[in-house]
């Protein structure tokens, strides 16, 4: 069963800011990581952090897997989402 799925506000701004196709493609990486949130090809485990990452394209997610819950922490691109950790 997959895991409901959470938005931090400011991963929901910045997905708002984005053009509807990639709006498309990150949602259904989510989505995906939602179905099998161990799958190391969907998402790996940051060093020193409880937190995962995946990636679609130049852009970065920073999720939180606690179960039954997949909160989506950030959203951003590759050179800055790293320097909010």
């Amino acid at each position: 069963m997959p895991l409901q799925v959470e938005y931090h506000k400011s991963a929901e701004k910045y997905l708002e800011k984005l053009d509807q196709p990639l709006q498309n493609r990150i949602k259904k990486k989510i989505e995906e990581i939602a179905a099998e949130p161990d799958n190391p090809r969907l998402s790996l485990p940051l060093a020193a952090t409880t937190k995962r990452g995946s990636r679609v394209g130049k852009y970065r997610i920073l999720l939180l897997v606690k179960e039954p819950l997949l909160y989506v922490v950030e959203v951003d691109s590759r050179g800055q989402i790293y320097r909010t950790l």
